[in-house]
């Protein structure tokens, strides 16, 4: 009987989601390109997820609205270069391959420094949030239950950190009322289901696709793989699969909501708290 093969390890699964994400983000860079509607340099900084994948991403300062230093300015220089060579071509295969070639060992000396990309204490384990200067919650999302959904099978622990870093801003931040999310999830009638209506209801569709994980993390799977069906479908329509959107509610709205409609998460929420 022949020994069944081990499931890819997180290295493994790591390595084909960058590989096949750079490929999706540099098709996306060829075709906005090839359009001339923006700077080339403009395109690669503002509208793909490409630097903070390399190792020259410091956690902190982004070429959207940050000088990043010339190593960089000069990986976009050199990518520039490649796309002149392809601009004509019917198909972005070769740019892709060679520009994920130029790529790889930035891409791969963060991959050996990030290992799957999770950082590390969570509080509310999926979740995290800043305050922005509106006098707004602005709330994250990243699946630490990987290989496990938070939308499936850990929805009631999903929402139960929620409820807790909901509650918990309220105590540290009582002059803030409102909770807001831009997301590719706001798409999603799961993720939306822990919200009251008035969430949907104030929603604002990105008419732009920007570089940000509230676009591009829907090309991650529950598993932390590349969505090959999601990438399929983007490059056959040249739109995201899952809009990414603005909402917002008031958080007391929200706790309401996730009181009534999850009660086994209100549990949860309660037997973690005291343990």
């Amino acid at each position: 009987m022949e020994a069944e093969h081990p499931a890819p390890g997180m290295d493994t699964v790591r390595r084909r989601y960058v590989k096949g994400f750079t490929k999706l983000s540099l098709w996306y860079v060829w075709r906005l390109a090839k359009a001339g509607s923006e700077p080339f340099a403009d395109v690669v900084n503002k509208r793909v997820n490409i630097y903070r994948n390399t190792s020259l991403y410091d956690g902190k300062r982004h070429p959207a609205g940050d000088d990043v230093g010339p190593e960089w300015s000069g990986v976009v220089g050199r990518l520039e270069s490649l796309f002149g060579r392809h601009e004509m071509e019917s198909a972005a295969v070769r740019f892709e391959a060679e520009g994920l070639a130029l790529l790889w060992p930035y891409l791969e000396a963060r991959l050996k420094a990030t290992g799957d990309g999770l950082s590390g204490e969570r509080p509310y384990e999926c979740w995290s949030y800043d305050y922005t200067d509106s006098g707004r919650l602005n709330i994250h999302i990243d699946n630490v239950y990987r290989p496990k959904s938070p939308l499936s099978e850990m929805f009631t622990p999903f929402a139960a950190s929620l409820i807790r870093m909901l509650r918990d801003s309220r105590t540290r931040r009582p002059d803030i009322m409102i909770v807001r999310c831009s997301s590719w999830m706001n798409s999603t009638p799961r993720f939306r289901s822990l919200f009251p209506a008035s969430w949907a209801e104030s929603e604002v569709v990105n008419p732009h696709i920007g570089y940000t994980m509230g676009h591009w993390g829907q090309f991650m799977d529950r598993r932390g793989d590349f969505h090959a069906g999601n990438g399929r479908r983007f490059r056959a329509t040249g739109t995201l699969p899952y809009p990414a959107s603005a909402c917002e509610c008031e958080i007391a709205e929200a706790l309401t909501h996730l009181t009534v409609r999850f009660p086994a998460a209100v549990d949860h929420s309660r037997r973690r708290t005291s343990d």
